[in-house]
């Protein structure tokens, strides 16, 4: 007993630093199994068959992989029937979290989803551990005991680690801070064997992140600020090179070979995408919510939407930067990247998020300290106060967080739902045209082949689709699918480049191409969110290639509450059947038509003004109202809408053979 109190006395903070992480931690765990539970207790409102609600729609791509794993279809250059159709490219080989899900399937009797949800639970609040351990080599471990709660539960990193947000995003911040870990304790006072022992030990953490993540543009740049610390540590030169060779060996040489040429990926992704020949394509990347770039100070509220808490944090990393400057150089690629996010794609807000929490919790500290002096308190009575302050702090605030965040299901239950249904009237592997963001989707739940998804997706792919969902002309999208079925998209490119067409010459190529469609299994379908995404679509599918513009043909939905006779009010102005005019109270707009449509049928239309631009359409669901939208002559005539929505397909060329509107449509392309 008197050995244990001698253990305790002498490491009071080592231990109160412990007992912090692991509640951080396990407060982490404890609000993702809460809410699974939740779907649990009220599984018909959360489960479709066996299939959860996944908050990301990545999820769905790794939980494909770890079933294909556990198939023996990866590593064996087998193509993959249900990517990139009608290339069909080879397997991609497993990621870690593909693999780690693959294991937990077998303690779960199968269950890939479940295991992925574990996963979620078990992963996304680990970096708490290396954080803590890397600032407690700077004095300020218990700061990062509140860069642990506010990187948690910042809206910037929970929303892409909660529950169903089966993701990379899960470790992103875990394995760069572990190999800080290690490089940290590196100096010239230690031996040569000791130096290269830490170097195998973040070598290894780099391993597992490039296993992980797949981007081994980042070990490059780590690399840099390591040997940028090596120096200002003032190691020998031979012992750089030799820790420098170490950690790229057990780093695994073959990703810092890949390591520039994912550089360049990287940078042509998000700052100047590829032509194809001539042709330079639209940017997809601005649709991508989590690509976009937003004003900072909202950036900033999404790490924590309590302004002292924000100001404080980047007057805590001032001032570590000014007293800490060497040992903040290994975690500076993780705040610069953070503080990108100010500036571009908003999802790198969460590197920067623990970084804010550490800063503000270093202010506490430091004013705790401060007043421990003046009140002549121990040193424990110290750190308990200043702990208790930072849990206080963070519970106050916490609605400004995502503590309270649920997950939303980034499919629909009803699309979950028709997908399977889909799934039980085509063939396997049946190839699906539709929008690139439900791809991922289509290849799990339905195993559907797709034309692209969440990583195969700009470029010529989505720019011929958009055309072909955009075009008014149902002849347009047959001959692009016959063109494909014969010469497929990896042929089409080199012959762009090879004869350096124009994009004028390639529409030209494809949408008039003469051949018959000869595929057996090739669909069309249409979703309900197209309705609200087919403005980024129709970017795309009128895209100028010399203006490098496009026109955004958007559906007006207009909110109406109540009808006399025939003119309906609503919150946007009144809609007057009598005069087929809809007006704001100031300017009347001349309707072309009125069309009232039940399921996916037009009822009724009454025609007005013919040279008008704008079409009035009643959308309703079983006969009660859905939407009431307003839209332009060039949406109303495109494929989307004509199919879609009103149900005029051309019977020559598709069939319908699934209609659960406005949920899901499907049309059969047919052999000619």
């Amino acid at each position: 007993m008197t050995n244990l109190r001698l253990f305790i006395r002498n490491h009071q903070l080592a231990l109160l630093l412990l007992l912090c992480a692991i509640a951080v931690y396990g407060l982490s765990v404890y609000q993702k199994e809460a809410d699974y539970r939740l779907w649990q207790a009220q599984h018909d409102e959360y489960f479709v068959e066996s299939v959860p609600p996944m908050a990301s729609r990545d999820a769905y791509y790794w939980l494909k992989m770890a079933r294909d794993l556990d198939d023996g279809q990866l590593g064996r250059g087998l193509s993959n029937p249900t990517r990139g159709y009608p290339d069909l490219p080879e397997y991609h080989d497993p990621n870690l979290l593909a693999w780690l899900i693959s294991k937990g399937a077998k303690l779960t009797g199968g269950d890939y989803y479940r295991s992925g949800l574990l996963l979620v639970s078990v992963l996304g609040g680990l970096f708490i551990f290396p954080l803590v351990i890397y600032f407690n080599r700077l004095d300020f471990g218990l700061a990062a005991i509140f860069g642990g709660l506010v990187g948690t539960f910042s809206l910037a990193y929970y929303q892409r680690s909660l529950m169903g947000y089966l993701d990379t995003d899960l470790l992103n911040l875990f394995f760069p801070l572990a190999v800080a870990c290690f490089i940290m304790p590196m100096s010239r006072d230690r031996s040569l064997a000791t130096n290269l022992g830490l170097a195998v030990g973040g070598g290894m953490m780099m391993y597992l992140y490039n296993w992980w993540y797949e981007q081994p543009a980042l070990m490059l740049v780590h690399l840099v600020f390591i040997l940028f610390y090596l120096l200002l540590s003032r190691l020998s030169l031979r012992q750089i090179l030799l820790i420098t060779a170490v950690f790229i060996l057990a780093s695994g040489p073959i990703y810092a070979l890949h390591s520039v040429g994912s550089l360049l990926n990287f940078l042509q992704a998000y700052f100047l995408p590829p032509p194809t020949g001539q042709i330079a394509w639209p940017d997809i990347m601005g649709e991508i919510a989590e690509a976009q770039v937003k004003d900072p100070w909202l950036v900033l509220k999404r790490i924590h939407g309590f302004a002292p808490v924000i100001i404080a944090g980047l007057a805590g990393l001032i001032y570590l930067y000014v007293r800490e400057f060497r040992r903040m150089v290994l975690v500076t690629p993780m705040i610069l990247i953070g503080l990108w996010s100010l500036f571009g794609p908003v999802r790198f807000a969460m590197y920067l998020a623990p970084f804010i929490g550490v800063g503000a919790g270093v202010m506490i500290e430091l004013a705790a300290r401060k007043a421990g002096e003046r009140l002549h308190l121990p040193p424990p009575a110290v750190n308990l106060a200043a702990v208790a302050l930072m849990f206080g702090i963070f519970f106050a605030t916490a609605a400004h967080t995502g503590f309270y965040r649920q997950p939303t299901p980034t499919i629909p239950l009803e699309t979950t739902r028709s997908l399977l249904e889909i799934k039980k009237l085509v063939p396997r592997h049946s190839a699906m045209l539709t929008w690139w963001d439900i791809g991922y989707p289509l290849m799990e739940i339905g195993n559907f082949a797709t034309y692209h998804d969440g990583s195969l997706h700009g470029g010529l792919r989505s720019a011929l689709i958009a055309k072909a969902l955009t075009s008014s002309s149902q002849e347009e999208l047959t001959a692009l699918l016959a063109y494909l079925e014969d010469h497929g998209f990896a042929t089409l490119e080199e012959l762009i480049v090879q004869e350096d067409i124009s994009a004028s010459a390639l529409k030209e190529l494809v949408f008039t191409y003469p051949g018959e469609f000869r595929g057996e299994s090739v669909h069309i379908l249409y979703t309900d969110d197209m309705i609200r995404k087919f403005g980024s679509i129709s970017l795309f599918g009128t895209w100028d290639y010399h203006r490098q513009t496009g026109d955004i043909l958007w559906y007006e939905r207009w909110n109406c509450t109540s009808r006399v006779g025939n003119i309906y009010k609503c919150a946007e102005g009144i809609a007057d059947l009598d005069r087929g005019v809809i007006s704001d109270g100031v300017v009347d707009v001349p309707l072309v038509a009125v069309l009232f449509i039940n399921n996916g049928q037009v009822l009724n239309r009454r025609d007005y003004h013919p040279d008008a631009r704008y079409y009035l359409q009643i959308v309703m669901h079983d006969h009660q109202i859905y939407q009431v939208q307003v839209v332009e002559d060039r949406l109303f005539a495109s494929n989307f809408n004509q199919q879609y929505l009103l149900g005029n397909y051309d019977r020559r060329y598709f069939e319908e053979i699934y209609n659960n509107f406005p949920t899901a449509r499907v049309f059969r392309v047919l052999p000619q």
